[in-house]
Protein backbone atom coordinates (compact mmCIF):
# COMPACT_ATOMS: atom_id res chain seq x y z
CA UNK A 1 0.00 0.00 0.00
CA UNK A 2 1.35 3.04 -0.84
CA UNK A 3 0.00 5.73 1.91
CA UNK A 4 -0.94 9.34 1.01
CA UNK A 5 -2.78 9.65 4.37
CA UNK A 6 -1.16 12.89 6.00
CA UNK A 7 0.12 10.98 9.32
CA UNK A 8 0.48 8.08 9.93
CA UNK A 9 1.69 7.93 6.29
CA UNK A 10 4.36 6.55 4.01
CA UNK A 11 7.47 5.39 6.29
CA UNK A 12 11.09 6.12 4.97
CA UNK A 13 12.18 2.81 3.13
CA UNK A 14 15.37 3.03 4.42
CA UNK A 15 13.78 2.41 8.13
CA UNK A 16 12.82 -1.19 7.55
CA UNK A 17 17.18 -1.78 7.13
CA UNK A 18 17.38 0.58 10.21
CA UNK A 19 14.81 -1.54 11.78
CA UNK A 20 16.79 -4.30 11.34
CA UNK A 21 19.82 -2.84 12.60
CA UNK A 22 18.97 -2.09 15.92
CA UNK A 23 17.75 -5.45 16.27
CA UNK A 24 21.09 -6.72 14.99
CA UNK A 25 22.93 -4.66 16.83
CA UNK A 26 20.97 -5.11 20.08
CA UNK A 27 19.61 -1.37 19.96
CA UNK A 28 16.07 -2.46 21.02
CA UNK A 29 17.08 -3.73 24.29
CA UNK A 30 19.33 -1.67 25.45
CA UNK A 31 18.82 -0.08 28.67
CA UNK A 32 17.94 3.72 28.90
CA UNK A 33 19.84 4.19 31.78
CA UNK A 34 22.63 2.61 30.40
CA UNK A 35 26.01 4.51 28.90
CA UNK A 36 25.34 3.29 25.63
CA UNK A 37 21.82 5.01 25.34
CA UNK A 38 23.02 8.20 26.52
CA UNK A 39 25.59 8.05 23.62
CA UNK A 40 22.64 7.40 21.43
CA UNK A 41 20.44 10.03 22.40
CA UNK A 42 23.91 12.73 22.74
CA UNK A 43 24.29 11.48 18.86
CA UNK A 44 20.50 12.54 18.22
CA UNK A 45 20.95 15.62 19.43
CA UNK A 46 23.74 16.70 18.09
CA UNK A 47 22.30 14.89 14.27
CA UNK A 48 19.18 17.38 15.04
CA UNK A 49 20.48 20.18 15.95
CA UNK A 50 23.37 20.41 13.09
CA UNK A 51 20.77 18.82 10.04
CA UNK A 52 17.87 20.74 11.06
CA UNK A 53 19.71 24.32 12.29
CA UNK A 54 18.14 24.12 15.47
CA UNK A 55 19.59 26.82 17.70
CA UNK A 56 22.40 25.55 20.21
CA UNK A 57 20.64 26.94 23.50
CA UNK A 58 17.18 25.32 22.04
CA UNK A 59 16.69 21.52 23.90
CA UNK A 60 15.31 19.01 22.58
CA UNK A 61 12.83 16.28 24.41
CA UNK A 62 11.52 12.88 23.13
CA UNK A 63 7.81 12.70 24.73
CA UNK A 64 5.01 10.34 23.15
CA UNK A 65 3.08 12.14 20.82
CA UNK A 66 2.92 16.02 20.00
CA UNK A 67 -0.65 15.86 21.77
CA UNK A 68 0.85 14.94 25.46
CA UNK A 69 3.05 17.88 24.24
CA UNK A 70 0.06 20.00 24.19
CA UNK A 71 -0.50 19.06 27.88
CA UNK A 72 2.90 18.93 28.67
CA UNK A 73 3.13 23.00 27.57
CA UNK A 74 -0.33 23.87 29.24
CA UNK A 75 1.22 22.42 32.71
CA UNK A 76 4.83 23.23 33.05
CA UNK A 77 4.55 26.69 31.28
CA UNK A 78 1.04 28.23 31.06
CA UNK A 79 1.11 30.84 34.22
CA UNK A 80 -2.23 31.89 34.21
CA UNK A 81 -3.70 32.24 30.57
CA UNK A 82 -3.06 30.95 27.38
CA UNK A 83 -4.31 32.53 24.08
CA UNK A 84 -5.14 30.04 21.42
CA UNK A 85 -5.03 31.26 17.59
CA UNK A 86 -6.52 28.45 15.40
CA UNK A 87 -8.84 27.48 12.59
CA UNK A 88 -8.78 23.88 12.14
CA UNK A 89 -9.72 20.93 14.47
CA UNK A 90 -6.12 20.00 15.95
CA UNK A 91 -5.77 24.05 17.05
CA UNK A 92 -9.11 23.71 18.38
CA UNK A 93 -8.16 20.25 20.54
CA UNK A 94 -5.13 22.29 22.03
CA UNK A 95 -7.90 24.83 23.21
CA UNK A 96 -10.26 22.24 24.43
CA UNK A 97 -7.27 20.63 26.13
CA UNK A 98 -6.40 23.87 27.69
CA UNK A 99 -9.98 24.68 28.59
CA UNK A 100 -8.82 25.66 32.69
CA UNK A 101 -6.95 28.29 31.55
CA UNK A 102 -7.51 28.97 27.74
CA UNK A 103 -8.63 32.00 25.35
CA UNK A 104 -9.93 30.56 22.14
CA UNK A 105 -10.03 32.41 19.11
CA UNK A 106 -11.25 30.94 15.94
CA UNK A 107 -10.58 32.09 12.52
CA UNK A 108 -11.16 31.44 8.93
CA UNK A 109 -9.09 28.83 6.89
CA UNK A 110 -8.33 31.98 4.54
CA UNK A 111 -7.19 34.50 7.23
CA UNK A 112 -3.02 34.37 8.42
CA UNK A 113 -1.97 34.98 11.52
CA UNK A 114 -1.25 38.21 11.29
CA UNK A 115 -4.39 39.12 9.83
CA UNK A 116 -5.97 37.68 12.86
CA UNK A 117 -3.72 39.46 15.33
CA UNK A 118 -4.61 42.84 13.77
CA UNK A 119 -8.21 42.13 14.80
CA UNK A 120 -7.84 40.72 18.56
CA UNK A 121 -4.97 43.11 19.49
CA UNK A 122 -3.04 43.04 22.32
CA UNK A 123 -2.48 38.86 23.07
CA UNK A 124 -4.12 38.39 27.11
CA UNK A 125 -2.66 35.21 27.52
CA UNK A 126 1.11 34.74 28.90
CA UNK A 127 1.45 31.87 26.58
CA UNK A 128 -0.05 31.80 23.06
CA UNK A 129 -0.43 28.69 21.32
CA UNK A 130 -0.20 28.72 17.99
CA UNK A 131 -0.63 26.01 14.59
CA UNK A 132 2.03 26.53 11.88
CA UNK A 133 0.80 23.02 10.25
CA UNK A 134 -3.13 22.57 10.49
CA UNK A 135 -3.67 18.99 9.22
CA UNK A 136 -7.08 19.00 9.15
CA UNK A 137 -7.14 21.37 6.78
CA UNK A 138 -3.90 21.89 4.80
CA UNK A 139 -3.02 25.73 5.53
CA UNK A 140 0.55 26.69 6.58
CA UNK A 141 0.95 29.77 8.64
CA UNK A 142 4.13 31.92 9.09
CA UNK A 143 5.39 32.18 12.61
CA UNK A 144 6.52 35.65 13.12
CA UNK A 145 6.43 37.56 17.08
CA UNK A 146 6.49 40.84 15.42
CA UNK A 147 2.70 39.99 13.69
CA UNK A 148 1.94 39.93 17.48
CA UNK A 149 1.43 42.58 20.13
CA UNK A 150 3.05 40.66 22.99
CA UNK A 151 4.62 41.80 26.72
CA UNK A 152 8.36 40.57 26.44
CA UNK A 153 7.19 38.19 28.93
CA UNK A 154 4.80 36.12 26.66
CA UNK A 155 5.74 32.83 25.64
CA UNK A 156 4.99 31.28 21.81
CA UNK A 157 4.35 27.58 21.55
CA UNK A 158 4.00 25.97 17.89
CA UNK A 159 2.78 22.74 16.44
CA UNK A 160 4.42 21.93 13.54
CA UNK A 161 3.04 18.71 13.46
CA UNK A 162 2.84 18.46 9.41
CA UNK A 163 5.83 19.89 9.13
CA UNK A 164 8.92 19.42 11.42
CA UNK A 165 11.58 17.72 9.46
CA UNK A 166 10.12 18.23 5.78
CA UNK A 167 10.32 22.19 6.00
CA UNK A 168 12.96 25.41 7.47
CA UNK A 169 10.81 26.25 10.47
CA UNK A 170 12.02 29.93 12.17
CA UNK A 171 13.04 28.52 15.58
CA UNK A 172 13.92 31.75 17.04
CA UNK A 173 10.33 33.27 16.41
CA UNK A 174 8.99 30.78 19.11
CA UNK A 175 9.75 29.55 22.45
CA UNK A 176 8.16 25.82 22.14
CA UNK A 177 7.92 23.36 18.93
CA UNK A 178 5.94 20.41 19.21
CA UNK A 179 5.27 17.70 16.78
CA UNK A 180 5.05 14.00 15.83
CA UNK A 181 7.32 11.13 14.43
CA UNK A 182 4.82 9.90 11.40
CA UNK A 183 4.44 13.02 9.72
CA UNK A 184 7.46 14.51 7.89
CA UNK A 185 10.14 12.37 10.03
CA UNK A 186 8.46 9.87 8.09
CA UNK A 187 9.36 6.45 10.99
CA UNK A 188 5.82 4.51 12.41
CA UNK A 189 3.89 6.68 14.72
CA UNK A 190 4.56 6.39 18.61
CA UNK A 191 6.81 9.28 19.84
CA UNK A 192 6.54 13.48 19.58
CA UNK A 193 9.10 15.54 19.80
CA UNK A 194 9.39 19.04 21.84
CA UNK A 195 12.02 22.20 21.89
CA UNK A 196 11.94 24.60 24.22
CA UNK A 197 13.96 28.12 24.06
CA UNK A 198 15.76 29.29 27.11
CA UNK A 199 12.64 31.67 27.81
CA UNK A 200 10.56 28.54 27.85
CA UNK A 201 13.00 27.17 30.71
CA UNK A 202 13.07 30.18 32.78
CA UNK A 203 9.18 30.01 32.63
CA UNK A 204 9.57 26.28 34.09
CA UNK A 205 11.95 27.21 36.79
CA UNK A 206 9.84 29.96 37.78
CA UNK A 207 6.60 28.07 38.10
CA UNK A 208 8.41 25.08 39.10
CA UNK A 209 5.25 22.77 39.01
CA UNK A 210 6.88 19.53 39.65
CA UNK A 211 3.40 17.74 39.91
CA UNK A 212 3.39 15.90 36.57
CA UNK A 213 5.81 12.71 35.98
CA UNK A 214 6.67 15.32 32.30
CA UNK A 215 7.24 18.51 33.20
CA UNK A 216 9.73 20.23 31.44
CA UNK A 217 11.75 20.40 34.48
CA UNK A 218 11.70 16.70 34.92
CA UNK A 219 12.60 16.30 31.01
CA UNK A 220 15.30 18.67 31.43
CA UNK A 221 16.74 17.28 34.59
CA UNK A 222 17.10 14.05 32.34
CA UNK A 223 18.26 15.77 29.34
CA UNK A 224 21.61 16.94 30.80
CA UNK A 225 22.47 13.65 31.11
CA UNK A 226 21.41 12.28 28.11
CA UNK A 227 18.34 10.18 29.82
CA UNK A 228 14.67 10.43 29.65
CA UNK A 229 11.93 10.88 32.22
CA UNK A 230 10.37 7.46 31.03
CA UNK A 231 11.18 4.37 29.29
CA UNK A 232 11.29 5.60 25.98
CA UNK A 233 10.93 4.73 22.76
CA UNK A 234 14.01 3.66 21.92
CA UNK A 235 13.77 2.10 18.30
CA UNK A 236 11.99 5.41 17.53
CA UNK A 237 14.63 7.71 18.65
CA UNK A 238 17.45 5.00 16.61
CA UNK A 239 15.61 5.65 13.47
CA UNK A 240 15.47 9.47 13.96
CA UNK A 241 19.33 9.30 14.47
CA UNK A 242 19.92 7.01 11.60
CA UNK A 243 17.78 9.34 8.91
CA UNK A 244 18.53 12.12 9.98
CA UNK A 245 22.12 11.20 9.63
CA UNK A 246 20.63 9.76 5.83
CA UNK A 247 18.88 12.75 4.84
CA UNK A 248 20.69 15.88 3.46
CA UNK A 249 20.09 19.17 5.39
CA UNK A 250 17.05 20.43 5.90
CA UNK A 251 17.37 23.66 3.51
CA UNK A 252 18.15 20.98 0.88
CA UNK A 253 14.54 18.83 2.18
CA UNK A 254 12.06 22.37 1.96
CA UNK A 255 13.43 22.62 -1.10
CA UNK A 256 12.41 19.09 -2.58
CA UNK A 257 9.04 19.89 -0.82
CA UNK A 258 8.36 22.96 -2.79
CA UNK A 259 9.17 20.63 -5.81
CA UNK A 260 7.12 18.25 -5.26
CA UNK A 261 4.03 20.28 -4.39
CA UNK A 262 4.54 22.44 -7.63
CA UNK A 263 4.22 18.99 -9.42
CA UNK A 264 0.90 18.75 -7.37
CA UNK A 265 -0.88 22.19 -8.45
CA UNK A 266 0.71 21.94 -11.70
CA UNK A 267 -1.31 18.98 -12.07
CA UNK A 268 -4.63 20.21 -10.04
CA UNK A 269 -4.54 23.92 -11.79
CA UNK A 270 -5.89 21.81 -14.74
CA UNK A 271 -8.11 19.10 -12.84
CA UNK A 272 -11.67 20.49 -13.30
CA UNK A 273 -13.76 18.01 -11.08
CA UNK A 274 -11.65 19.03 -7.31
CA UNK A 275 -10.61 22.57 -6.15
CA UNK A 276 -8.50 23.89 -3.67
CA UNK A 277 -9.55 23.90 0.06
CA UNK A 278 -7.49 26.71 0.74
CA UNK A 279 -8.16 29.66 -1.86
CA UNK A 280 -4.79 32.08 -0.85
CA UNK A 281 -1.89 29.66 -2.27
CA UNK A 282 -0.16 31.61 0.25
CA UNK A 283 -1.85 29.94 3.21
CA UNK A 284 -1.51 26.14 1.76
CA UNK A 285 0.94 24.46 3.27
CA UNK A 286 3.55 22.56 1.62
CA UNK A 287 3.85 19.11 3.01
CA UNK A 288 -0.37 18.56 3.12
CA UNK A 289 -2.77 19.33 0.08
CA UNK A 290 -6.15 19.65 1.07
CA UNK A 291 -9.11 19.40 -1.98
CA UNK A 292 -12.74 19.68 -1.82
CA UNK A 293 -15.46 18.64 -4.17
CA UNK A 294 -18.45 16.84 -4.45
CA UNK A 295 -18.87 14.77 -1.82
CA UNK A 296 -19.62 11.36 -4.51
CA UNK A 297 -16.82 12.11 -6.53
CA UNK A 298 -14.05 11.88 -3.44
CA UNK A 299 -15.43 8.74 -2.51
CA UNK A 300 -15.26 7.32 -6.18
CA UNK A 301 -11.47 9.00 -6.28
CA UNK A 302 -11.01 7.08 -2.69
CA UNK A 303 -12.33 3.48 -3.89
CA UNK A 304 -10.36 3.46 -7.45
CA UNK A 305 -7.00 5.10 -5.56
CA UNK A 306 -7.20 1.65 -2.98
CA UNK A 307 -7.81 -0.58 -5.95
CA UNK A 308 -4.54 0.23 -6.97
CA UNK A 309 -3.19 0.28 -3.62
CA UNK A 310 -2.85 3.97 -2.93
CA UNK A 311 -4.40 5.43 0.09
CA UNK A 312 -5.55 9.55 -0.10
CA UNK A 313 -5.92 10.97 3.20
CA UNK A 314 -9.91 11.56 3.76
CA UNK A 315 -11.46 14.82 5.21
CA UNK A 316 -10.78 16.14 8.68
CA UNK A 317 -13.50 18.15 10.76
CA UNK A 318 -15.68 20.46 9.27
CA UNK A 319 -14.59 18.98 5.93
CA UNK A 320 -14.66 15.31 6.58
CA UNK A 321 -16.85 14.65 3.73
CA UNK A 322 -16.92 17.81 1.35
CA UNK A 323 -12.19 17.18 1.08
CA UNK A 324 -9.78 14.87 0.91
CA UNK A 325 -5.82 15.54 1.80
CA UNK A 326 -2.94 14.66 0.09
CA UNK A 327 0.73 14.17 2.21
CA UNK A 328 3.45 15.63 0.70
CA UNK A 329 6.33 14.58 3.05
CA UNK A 330 9.99 13.84 2.17
CA UNK A 331 9.01 10.06 2.45
CA UNK A 332 6.73 10.97 -0.57
CA UNK A 333 9.48 10.34 -4.60
CA UNK A 334 8.39 12.22 -7.29
CA UNK A 335 7.79 8.71 -8.63
CA UNK A 336 5.25 7.98 -6.03
CA UNK A 337 3.17 11.68 -7.34
CA UNK A 338 3.52 10.16 -10.43
CA UNK A 339 1.66 7.12 -9.95
CA UNK A 340 -0.95 8.71 -8.00
CA UNK A 341 -1.43 11.33 -10.98
CA UNK A 342 -1.33 8.26 -13.46
CA UNK A 343 -4.09 6.84 -11.45
CA UNK A 344 -6.59 9.56 -11.00
CA UNK A 345 -5.78 10.63 -15.04
CA UNK A 346 -6.24 7.26 -16.38
CA UNK A 347 -9.27 6.40 -14.27
CA UNK A 348 -10.97 9.01 -13.18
Amino acid sequence: MLSFYPGPSKVHPEALGYIQEAFDQGIVSINHRSPRFEKLLEATFQELHQKWNIPNDYTIYFVSSATEAWEIVVQSLVRKKSTHLFNGAFGKKWAHYAAEVAEPFEFSINQSLSDISQKIGPITGDTLCLVQSETSNGTGQQIRRSDFQLTDDTLIAVDATSSMGGMELPWNEADVWLASVQKCIGIPAGMGILLCSPKALARAKELGRETHYNDVLFLEENRRVFQTQMTPNVLSIYLVYRLTQQLPILSETHRMTLEKMKRWTDFWDNHSDFSYLIENPELRLPTVLALTGDPEKIKKLHKICLNKGIELGKGYGDWKKTSFRIANFPSHTFEDIETLIQTITNEL
